[in-house]
């Protein structure tokens, strides 16, 4: 392995570390913040979802789904980022959870948020492709490809 080809890898297991952690980290405090106010708290999450989407075109039923899974989903994904366990897998998880976001608020007609959501898709995308390169979490430990 020459220099470059070294360098090259450092480089993308020190920034594959960076990116999973700053998504983890997002992820962790969205899902802190709907699931420490209990029951209550994750109904306001499903009634925000209900009335965002209320004047579009997607089934309420579908929604309403969406809203009750997006804490626990949001958790899930930070924790699989930050530890590193099947890394690929969990940064496809991660790209098509924010996808479904970004998309919901492109039909719900706030634009500047599905923008900001579509730059979390190619962040996550990017975590994706380093993710060969990650040794900094429990893939690594074990070795798997």
């Amino acid at each position: 392995m020459g220099v470059v080809e070294s360098n090259e890898k450092d480089v993308g297991r020190w920034a594959s570390l960076v990116l999973r952690l700053a998504i983890g980290s997002l992820f962790l405090s969205a899902a802190v913040g709907k699931l420490s106010g209990g029951l209550a708290s994750i109904r306001g999450t499903v009634g925000y979802f209900q009335a965002t989407f209320a004047e579009t075109w997607l089934p309420q039923t579908l929604v309403t789904l969406h809203g009750w899974l997006t804490p626990f989903v949001e958790a899930l994904i930070s924790v699989w980022l930050i530890v590193g366990y099947r890394l690929r897998v969990g940064w496809i998880v991660t790209c098509l959870f924010t996808i479904s976001l970004a998309f919901g608020m492109a039909v719900a007609k706030k634009h500047d948020v599905a923008a900001n959501n579509y730059v979390y898709v190619l962040i996550c995308a990017a975590g994706l492709y380093l993710s060969r390169y990650d040794r900094f979490s429990v893939d690594g430990l074990l070795k798997r490809p």
